[in-house]
């Protein structure tokens, strides 16, 4: 039987229409969901099929579409529009979930049915990776992201926001796409008349413990922690830290490097840890490159973001306070954050490098969904995978 895709919400750009380009050379029929203006710029071309409903009104619109489907396509799982595919996933047709690559920059994601700490094939123990050979491949390097993918956001929310011909669609977003761009532009001029984030400035005060925050919204605050907002992780590590950690270490708390600054971070860390009553020994820094940082702390705590896993290939202990794969005996410390201050586990460097390889050869894809150096190659990629 030939394979049919659709393509329901793909990554900002034209990676979509690459990656239907791809499907259709190897003999499959591919269609796309137009949910915006936005869509119909990225995704030009053959077999669009435009959506005009509410949200609420897709899963029933979804469910009369997917008979027609070998297999589907999303990108992510939080927007409405992959939430609707991923509650029938196991069923036909076939779920193929893209995500941003575990181990970054130079990789992507592309697994069935659910990705991260959903992952139906990254077991969440030691013993699992025990026999897995250490050797993972060397990956070609994607180049510089950041401009294209920059570019890519803004004229996808701009067209959405400027070409109205989808009156009733819903961004999904509790900041408006607008507020984001702005809240990006204005970080991003801060950031370049700021002075740089100096790592070894920080290491020179003395002894610290690391703490990252990741994108406010992001599913892995909303549907893999308790701890569903940067301001209840900051509010949860600052009280424990100011409760537990020995007086003479510190607390440095780096922003997302993709915040869009809706909300001021800083001044919500500033906020809590003088609730604690340790403003002289917690620090928030906006910037700073990340392995020189996980290299100078004594540990690194995360909600479950991704910056762990380079954190334990660096050999950092890391300590997870929501769900993630990677939060297990062997990589990540077991013991309650309270003990994590005092006597931080690092992580088995043999099983470190078991787990890499299994990850990467079980779910992860060399390239770039931004990057134009190697974006069409990602898109065969991804399609020869699906196709096999």
């Amino acid at each position: 039987m030939r394979r049919r895709f659709l393509l329901v919400n793909l990554p900002y750009g034209p990676f979509g229409r690459e990656l239907a380009d791809a499907l259709r050379a190897r003999g499959a029929e591919v269609g796309h969901m137009v949910f915006n203006a936005g869509d119909l710029i990225d995704r030009r071309g053959p077999g669009g099929i435009e959506y005009r409903g509410r949200p609420e009104e897709w899963p029933a619109t979804w469910r009369a579409l997917a008979p027609a489907w070998t297999d589907v396509v999303v990108y992510g799982e939080g927007r409405w529009q992959a939430r609707a595919v991923l509650d029938t996933a196991g069923s036909r047709p076939r779920v193929w979930v893209l995500e941003n690559g575990y181990f970054r920059p130079d990789w992507v994601t592309l697994e069935r049915d659910a990705v991260a700490a959903d992952s139906p094939v990254l077991p969440r123990s030691a013993a699992a990776y025990a026999g897995h050979s250490s050797e993972a491949p060397e990956p070609e390097p994607v180049g510089p992201v950041t401009r294209p993918l920059v570019t890519a956001v803004a004229r996808y929310w701009l067209a959405e926001h400027f070409l109205p011909i989808f009156p009733r669609h819903d961004p999904g977003f509790e900041a408006p796409p607008w507020r984001q761009a702005a809240g990006h532009l204005a970080r991003w001029i801060r950031l370049r008349v700021s002075p740089p984030v100096d790592p070894a400035g920080i290491a020179a005060k003395g002894p610290f413990f690391l703490a990252c925050l990741q994108r406010e919204g992001d599913t892995q605050l909303t549907r893999h922690s308790d701890l569903k907002t940067n301001a209840a992780f900051i509010d949860r590590v600052v009280g424990d830290f100011a409760a537990s950690s020995p007086t003479d270490v510190r607390l440095v708390i780096k922003n997302h490097p993709l915040d869009p600054a809706v909300i001021d971070q800083g001044r919500s860390v500033r906020r809590a840890a003088a609730r604690h009553a340790v403003a002289d020994r917690v620090e928030f820094i906006d910037g700073g490159a990340l392995a020189p940082l996980c290299r100078a702390s004594r540990g690194l705590v995360v909600n479950n973001s991704s910056s762990a896993l380079a954190a334990l290939g660096f050999g950092t202990p890391v300590k997870v306070l929501g769900r993630a794969f990677f939060d297990f005996e062997g990589l990540s410390d077991q013991k309650a954050l309270s003990d994590f201050w005092s006597a931080p586990t690092p992580p088995d460097p043999d099983l470190f490098l078991r787990f890499r390889a299994a990850v990467i050869e079980r779910t992860q894809i060399n390239g770039s969904f931004e990057g134009p150096r190697l974006r069409a190659s990602t898109a065969r990629r991804v399609a020869e995978r699906m196709m096999a």
